[in-house]
C-alpha cells in the first residue's frame, strides 16, 4: 500500500504558498525548481525535505535536476504521487481527480491503489482514488483537453460549458448560460488567466458570445 504525504498537521518547520481566487504567483523553491501556482490553490513542504511538495489546486512544475545526487522530486495529491527526476509537468486537483501532463523529461505515477503508471512527455493522466478510474491519452488535434500552463488556458475542442467550469475554480465565481445551447460549443486556442477581464474578453471573442460579470455570475448570452 503506497503511503501519501498529503495530509499531515503543520508544523513551524512547513512552509505553504497559497493563492486567492483570480490570484497567480511564480516560485521558487529552495532547490531551485520553479512552481507556477495557479489561482485558488496550494502547496506545501517542509523545510527539512523541501522536494517532497504537497499539492492542492493546480501549479506547473520546472523541476531542477540534480545529477550529482540523482535526488528524486515528489508532488503529493489526495489521488497520486508524482515521483520525478526533473523535467517539467503540469498537475491539476479540480473535479475530485487528479491529472498530470507531462511536457518532458520522465515520470512515475504511485497511485492510490498500490499501482503504478510510467509517463512519457506528450501525455495526460487522470485518476481519482473516489472511483478508482484511470484515463491515460496521448494529447493530439483529435483529444478533447483543458489544461493549465504557466498563466494561460490551453483548450483543445473543449466546450465551452468545460472552459467556464475552468474559470469558475480560478476566480471563484458561478456561470449562467443564458443561452443553453451555449454550452456545447467548441473552443480550441490559449487563453490568458492572469487577468479575468482579459480571459472573459478573449472567450468572447473565440466563441461569438458575449459575458456578462454581475454578483459573482458569470452570465454568458449570444453575441
Amino acid at each position: 500500500m503506497v503511503t501519501f504525504g498529503y495530509s499531515f498537521l503543520p508544523t513551524d518547520t512547513t512552509v505553504t504558498h497559497k493563492t486567492v481566487f483570480g490570484e497567480i504567483i511564480d516560485l521558487k523553491l529552495p532547490d531551485g525548481t520553479s512552481v507556477v501556482l495557479n489561482g485558488n490553490s496550494e502547496i506545501s513542504y517542509d523545510k527539512t525535505s523541501p522536494r517532497n511538495i504537497n499539492l492542492s489546486g493546480e501549479a506547473y512544475f520546472k523541476v531542477k535536476s540534480i545529477p550529482s545526487t540523482k535526488a528524486k522530486f515528489w508532488v503529493n495529491t489526495k489521488d497520486l504521487k508524482v515521483e520525478v527526476f526533473g523535467t517539467q509537468f503540469h498537475v491539476s486537483t479540480r473535479d475530485n481527480k487528479t491529472g498530470v501532463l507531462l511536457d518532458e523529461g520522465s515520470i512515475e505515477l504511485l497511485l492510490d491503489d498500490g499501482t503504478t503508471q510510467k509517463m512519457i512527455p506528450g501525455e495526460l493522466v487522470s485518476y481519482s482514488k473516489e472511483d478508482k478510474e484511470i484515463t491515460h491519452d496521448k494529447v493530439t488535434q483529435d483529444l478533447s483537453y483543458s489544461l493549465w500552463r504557466e498563466g494561460t488556458y490551453i483548450f483543445n475542442n473543449t466546450s465551452v460549458y468545460e472552459v467556464m467550469k475552468n474559470v469558475e475554480q480560478a476566480y471563484g465565481m458561478k456561470t449562467e448560460f443564458i443561452d443553453e445551447e451555449l454550452k456545447d460549443q467548441k473552443l480550441t486556442g490559449g487563453i490568458p488567466n492572469q487577468n479575468l477581464k482579459i480571459c472573459l474578453s478573449a472567450i468572447e471573442k473565440s466563441t461569438g458570445t458575449r459575458i456578462v460579470v454581475k454578483d459573482k455570475r458569470l452570465l454568458i448570452f449570444k453575441n
